[in-house]
């Protein structure tokens, strides 16, 4: 099974069975054949309660519910650190031998010649290889983004936005594809980073890699074709050290390829970036008081090469005529998270310490607009009219000057009638929203006695389903400006 999304999926057959209902949290979503009487019923519920049904993934939420398993040896003798390699290792995402890509595509490189797929059938067993196992798949994943020439495998933005909570608080491996004119738009603003992943509003914690993976291939420099001498700008590396968006992401690499004669040419670039120095700021709580952290680089990079063929993309290129192959040198640089003032601190867990606040940290709290009434628009003018009879001020009275007059007249009379109109609008409008809200309100109240009978229900099945947050309302239209 492919793992294109690992989000919530919950089967007919897993809910019809206590003994392992809805522990799919980690299987696919594009892989399962999902039947509709299950997502219904999730549908009303959630409609009826305005909740979101989650499940729970952690042994200490789920004491109780679950069958210990003391008679097999692999949790009666087994310390949970030898399980958790198991684990590991059974859900692991490797090449799927059955989704072989293009030798010569832009995309294919070690570790991506093939779709990655991830097992988790292992998931399936028992409620309590669930608990222990369920955050495997997606802290092991490698989701990777391209910005232009992607691989069929790739993630967008779109995919993004469909994932849980839960999938966000798991992720594992964020590895970015880039040209240099995509990445070279990189700032160390806050959020910039993020949008390159995310389109949808901010929200608390919703981006939090546990390590970024940049690669800039050797088609990815500037006008590679041509044979141009590589250069890079040093403002986007500096960007992704310095960014509020990844100080809770433990690890950042930049992997930077080239052809085996231009090495050289990389040497100048790689010392360069050597001598970037990460800004450390205060951007964590830790024991209630602010905590400063930077990126440091680690001593030695990793180099490695490969071997692919002369006609990228099944083009040919005049630089590569006459060889055989081509011979690709790739540096690794490694920086890592720190927090100077916890040295000995253990930096995965530090990372998780609560946020100092940021602009966009929590949703604003809005002020509602109240509606805007226009009032009768009134102009003067020398023309009055009584008793179907116009009187004339003073001067001499034109044809022409009466007609505009009338003119003007009619106008102000159109405008008074308008504005009349727009106030009965207003008012009804205020009847709908104020009718809306109260409509809410009792939903909310009969809501709360569902919630109340189902949990009773999950309770006495021992049920792994638990309600989550809110469900928030449809935004109201805006009342009239």
């Amino acid at each position: 099974m492919q793992h294109k999304s690992f989000s919530v999926c919950l089967t007919a057959e897993l809910l019809k069975r206590s003994d392992i209902a809805n522990i799919a949290l980690s299987i696919e979503i594009n892989e399962m054949e999902e039947t509709d009487s299950t997502t219904s019923m999730l549908q009303k519920i959630e409609l009826r309660t305005m909740k979101k049904v989650a499940l729970c993934t952690e042994e200490t939420e789920a004491h109780g519910k679950f069958n210990e398993q003391l008679a097999s040896p692999l949790f009666s003798k087994l310390p949970r650190e030898l399980r958790d390699l198991i684990w590991a290792y059974s859900t692991a995402p490797y090449e799927d031998p059955d989704g072989k890509f293009d030798e010569t595509a832009y995309y294919y490189r070690p570790g991506h010649t093939a779709r990655l797929k991830s097992d988790t059938a292992l998931l399936l067993t028992c409620r309590r290889v669930w608990l222990e196992a369920n955050a495997m798949p997606m802290l092991q994943a490698e989701h990777s983004f391209y910005f232009h020439r992607a691989a069929p495998d790739a993630r967008n933005s779109q995919w993004m936005s469909r994932l849980t909570d839960k999938n966000r608080r798991d992720f594992g491996h964020l590895h970015m594809f880039a040209q240099m004119f995509a990445i070279e738009r990189l700032t160390s603003d806050l959020g910039h980073v993020r949008r390159f992943f995310l389109s949808e509003s901010p929200k608390p914690n919703d981006f939090q890699p546990r390590m970024m993976h940049v690669t800039i291939r050797h088609t990815d420099w500037w006008f590679w074709e041509n044979e141009e001498p590589l250069r890079l700008s040093w403002d986007w590396v500096q960007a992704l050290l310095d960014s509020a968006d990844l100080r809770n992401t433990e690890i950042i690499k930049l992997e930077l390829e080239t052809l085996d004669y231009k090495v050289d040419q990389l040497e100048p670039i790689l010392e360069k970036i050597r001598q970037l120095e990460s800004l450390e700021y205060k951007t964590h709580l830790i024991d209630g008081k602010p905590a400063k952290s930077k990126f440091v680089l680690c001593r030695d990079p990793e180099v490695y090469s490969w071997e692919g063929p002369v006609n990228i993309d099944g083009q040919k290129f005049e630089p590569y005529e006459g060889k055989k192959m081509l011979k690709y040198h790739v540096v690794t640089l490694t920086w890592k998270l720190c927090f100077p003032e916890f040295p000995s601190g253990l930096v995965p867990r530090l990372r998780l310490n609560p946020r100092i606040e940021l602009p966009y940290s929590a949703p604003p709290d809005i002020p509602e607009i109240a509606p805007q009434v226009a009032r009768p628009f009134f102009q003067t003018s020398p023309l009055s009219r009584r008793n179907g009879v116009f009187k004339i001020g003073s001067g001499r009275m034109t044809r022409k000057r009466k007609a505009m007059e009338l003119a003007q007249d009619e106008k102000m009379i159109f405008k008074m009638r308008t504005a009349n109109l727009h106030v009965r609008w207003v008012e009804a409008s205020r009847a709908e929203m104020t009718e809306g809200i109260r409509m809410r309100q009792f939903d909310a109240s009969m809501g709360q006695l569902s919630v109340d009978k189902i949990e009773l229900r999950w309770k006495g099945e021992n049920s792994l389903l638990t309600f989550g947050e809110d469900i928030p309302p449809t935004r109201l239209p805006a009342g009239p400006r």
